[in-house]
């Protein structure tokens, strides 16, 4: 089992991952992947790479998300590694969370794959850091809001595309409230085994790639092809930088 961390444009987030200050990961238990269209940055975070001695990777970007998360996996899916953790860049592990997921790999039968509940963040509100839950949503709440008036006054849209634009967020709360979490819109994937490494991000969704791909591991499992747990973030294992 090794650590994926994937990279697009911030150095001193990637150098928290091997810093005993934050997560502490081993660096022969690393493997970083640079994925961006900053060609700066990539001579940057290669260069820092190389002076660390860490495994790294180059792979082609678009810019967007979901290309640089199934570069982490189809170089995972080549690797001799049987887990693999992937951690975006400018997220990071806390110390309990190294250990928790390096525990999953000594169980006798690992799951296929883990998503968090009660996830928690870090992000600047009026010049202060505060802690949130990033995807706790009330289901009740986002079915009834009035899509209409905010696309018609705040986006311009016609009375048509209005309409089927809130028919669209009300469907899609509906069904995701029956496959997601109770109370989560999405639970992010922090452990994977070559069986779910398979199922990869969809590159033409530019934002919420990390929930259909959620879903799709989950469906499997309740089909019983997938081992897939979800476990809570009490202690914190993962935590969203949103800074």
């Amino acid at each position: 089992m090794k650590f994926y961390i994937l990279t697009s444009s911030n150095l001193e987030s990637l150098k928290r991952h091997n810093d005993k200050e934050f997560s502490g990961i081993y660096k022969k238990d690393t493997v970083i992947v640079i994925n961006s269209l900053n060609e700066e940055y990539v001579k940057e975070a290669k260069e820092y790479c190389e002076s660390e001695n860490l495994e790294y990777y180059i792979t082609e970007s678009n810019g967007t998300p979901a290309k640089g998360k199934n570069s982490v996996l189809d170089i995972f899916l080549a690797s001799d590694n049987d887990y693999c953790v992937p951690i975006d860049g400018d997220d990071f592990l806390t110390e309990h969370g190294v250990w928790f997921y390096k525990h999953l790999e000594t169980l006798k039968k690992p799951p296929d794959a883990v998503c968090l509940i009660n996830q928690i963040s870090l992000r600047i509100v009026d010049d202060e850091v505060v802690w949130l839950n990033p995807f706790t949503v009330d289901y009740d709440e986002l079915l009834n809001l009035d899509y209409y008036t905010d696309f018609t006054s705040n986006v311009g849209l016609s009375h048509e595309k209005s309409m089927y634009y809130q028919n669209l967020h009300r469907k899609f709360y509906s069904e995701n409230r029956k496959y997601s979490e109770r109370d989560e819109i999405n639970c992010r994937v922090t452990w994977m085994s070559k069986k779910a490494a398979k199922f990869k991000f969809d590159e033409d969704v530019v934002i919420g790639e990390d929930t259909l791909q959620m879903l799709r591991l989950k469906h499997e499992a309740l089909e019983g092809r997938l081992n897939f747990y979800s476990t809570d973030e009490n202690p914190i294992t993962y935590i969203y930088d949103e800074r």
